[in-house]
């Protein structure tokens, strides 16, 4: 698979870290990108681990990202390289964690990490105290309702 260069970044590991989130989350680059957080996270996890040991984790993410020729090629690699790796295995972990929760270690990245969480969209629900649903939204029956 090709990285394209996103946005005007100039860190080349900054696109493949939204890559390899992309095919970590299972939500596209965009999807990513509109929540305003993916470079304040790329920055975040800069600062938390050792600068190596993130970079070692894009460079094997890098390589089967470029390895893969279809998403179930991906998928395997992903799982075998990544995941099943323990030198990888928790930062991938913390990874997803972050985008869909909004943390890292337990604690919000900031004040938007929880209103944002992809964990939001996945449930069809709004992040509670957070962003209100709207104007008469309760007379609208939620999604995939069997009643």
């Amino acid at each position: 698979m090709i990285i394209n260069k996103i946005l005007n970044v100039d860190d080349y590991y900054y696109d493949v870290f939204m890559a390899i989130s992309e095919s970590l989350t299972g939500f596209s680059v965009n999807e990513l990108q509109s929540t305003g957080l993916a470079e304040i996270y790329y920055q975040y996890i800069l600062s938390q681990i050792e600068t190596a040991t993130f970079i070692e984790f894009l460079n094997v993410s890098k390589n089967v990202l470029e390895s893969s020729e279809n998403k179930e090629q991906l998928k395997n690699a992903i799982k075998a390289e990544i995941i099943s790796n323990p030198a990888t295995q928790g930062i991938a972990q913390s990874v997803i964690t972050l985008w869909y929760l909004g943390t890292w270690e337990g604690a919000y990245v900031n004040d938007r990490s929880y209103k944002e969480g992809l964990v939001w969209t996945v449930m069809h629900a709004h992040p509670p105290g957070a962003k209100q649903p709207g104007f008469k939204s309760w007379e609208t029956k939620p999604v995939n309702s069997n009643s």
